[in-house]
């Protein structure tokens, strides 16, 4: 038994991984790490609503089960973690869950379940470069109804994407206005950009060929084309009569 966790008393293998996947915040760490994420800050970036001082037990944990492996990385002071094969072959469960949950219990998205921080790394993370110009573009993102958090800058060069909360210095090529909403519903497929620009909900200002592109580039998840089902068109089981 790993740390100080709770085990299930049993030797069914869906309980002994259940005591480490069942954790409140580890499926999310693992999520982020089969996408790219390697360093602590990002983890962090990715699930705010995490602590730190869990954010360090979970990644222990998960160490010592031999599903990740922290390596120093290239900055002396930093670690790196990195997803052991343990890990890959948790690939296609973690995006089953997914895939699961966006068809069966897709969020309402109560005002508790909107965070700036959260969505613009996954924008970050999912903007699809190949529908862009083979040069640095610069997208301005300005969330209408916040003080705090208000201003993004997405950095697109040399096949990578950065995210600022500061002002880059650079040239701004498309300039997005959204509330906060509309933006998380455009990403999760609730809300197509097309749609949500001839509502008003998100302007858009830049070169053509950029703003008309938009629906190509901005980024969706993984899980936005999965259609939602209603708990009432689950299928229904026939019991014997008794």
């Amino acid at each position: 038994r790993l740390g100080n966790m709770k085990g299930y008393g049993s030797f069914c293998p869906i309980a002994k991984a259940a005591e480490i996947l069942a954790e409140r915040w580890t499926l999310l760490i693992l999520r982020d790490l089969l996408v790219g994420s390697r360093h602590f800050n990002d983890l962090h970036r990715s699930i705010p609503l995490m602590s730190p001082t869990l954010l360090s037990k979970r990644l222990q944990t998960l160490e010592e089960a031999g599903i990740i492996v922290r390596v120093p990385g290239s900055n002396s002071h930093a670690w790196e973690y990195h997803p052991t094969k343990a890990c890959e072959e948790l690939r296609p469960v973690i995006q089953a869950v997914g895939h699961w949950g966006q068809r069966w219990v897709r969020s309402k998205l109560t005002p508790g379940e909107l965070n700036p921080v959260e969505l613009m790394w996954y924008v970050h993370r999912h903007i699809t470069i190949g529908h862009l110009p083979p040069r640095r573009v610069v997208i301005y993102v300005e969330i209408t109804d916040l003080t705090k958090l208000r201003s993004w800058w997405l950095v697109i060069e040399k096949g990578g994407v950065d995210l600022c909360v500061d002002d880059p210095g650079y040239e701004v090529d498309v300039t997005i206005y959204s509330d906060l909403l509309s933006l998380t519903q455009i990403y999760i497929g609730d809300l197509t950009v097309s749609r949500a620009r001839s509502s008003g909900k998100i302007k858009v200002y830049g070169p053509r060929e950029l703003t008309q592109s938009m629906p190509r580039w901005f980024a969706r998840s993984k899980f936005a084309d999965d259609n939602p089902l209603p708990i009432s068109e689950a299928p229904r089981v026939s019991l014997p009569a008794r």
